[in-house]
């Protein structure tokens, strides 16, 4: 079994005192902006602030705390979300179902259909790679950022129980 931890990079406590002088910044001057507003449309301006305020938990929750986890088996490969230490099961991709790999843009042009799970991270190095496989709901995409050593065992454990 191999498991990878794919995350962006980590704030320096530089950057993260910056961060959160720049969140407090923007609510401040989002309560500002929302407080004037709400002399003219009302109580739509505290939902408008509200949304503001889930949208940028919902940045900074996206670009600093969500990583992936891909653990893979000879026959399985499982794509799990992780908040820190917590990981929500994403998908299951049956090694002897793949169709077919390669890279995104390629496996998008030849299976237009195929609905897309996207497990990727902006600012890690590694090369995106796509497998398409049936399941349940007939074809799939998963794309993924394995690192060589789990590249390596994911296209060797295809090739061998699909006899590609």
């Amino acid at each position: 079994m191999l498991q990878q931890k794919l995350r962006n990079r980590q704030p320096t406590a530089l950057q993260g005192v910056g961060l959160v002088l720049l969140i407090a910044l923007a609510a401040m001057a989002g309560s500002a902006f929302f407080s004037l507003l709400e002399r003219r449309i009302g109580v739509l301006a505290s939902v408008l602030f509200i949304a503001y305020g889930c949208a940028i938990a919902w940045f900074l929750l996206d670009w600093y705390a969500l990583s992936y986890v891909y653990t893979a088996t000879d026959d399985c490969l499982r794509i799990c979300r992780a908040y820190g230490k917590r990981e929500r099961f994403a998908a299951d991709v049956w090694l002897n179902r793949v169709v077919a790999w390669g890279s995104p843009d390629e496996m998008k042009q030849r299976y237009p259909q195929a609905k897309t799970l996207h497990a990727t991270r902006a600012q890690c190095p590694y090369e995106p790679l796509a497998l398409v496989y049936q399941n349940s709901g007939g074809l799939a995409t998963a794309v993924i950022q394995p690192d060589d050593a789990m590249r390596k065992h994911l296209l060797d454990a295809i090739r061998q129980t699909t006899k590609k």
